[in-house]
């Protein structure tokens, strides 16, 4: 499924994200290397699905709007401190960010009209 993207953005390749955010939050043979690889995987998703979602805030209703903010925002920290070696659970946090936002972008409820 491809969700929507912004007018300039390529669809997103929401089966290549949570293919990337599943082996992290779900896979228990994960070598040293293999942690690096979706590390700058899903730090990459992270970073192109919180402009997205920031885009869409404006547009959301409700409750949907107020967890959209918070979830761009605490994104946007952990991406300011996510670097190459972060531990097993700080990527787990950061995939689940990632899982949070895509969920956002594709599942974003009644929208208002774009201004």
């Amino acid at each position: 499924m491809t969700a929507p993207a912004s007018k300039s953005a390529a669809p997103i390749d929401g089966e290549t994200i949570r293919a990337t955010y599943d082996r992290l939050l779900w896979g228990d043979d994960i070598s040293g290397s293999e942690w690096e690889a979706l590390g700058g995987l899903v730090r990459g998703h992270v970073g192109l699905l919180v402009k997205e979602v920031d885009a869409l805030v404006p547009r959301l209703r409700g409750h949907q709007q107020f967890i959209a903010r918070w979830v761009v925002v605490q994104s946007r920290r952990m991406l300011r401190t996510s670097r190459d070696g972060d531990s097993p659970e700080q990527l787990r946090d950061l995939a689940t960010q990632c899982r949070a936002l895509l969920v956002l972008l594709e599942n974003p409820g009644s929208l208002h009209p774009p201004a």
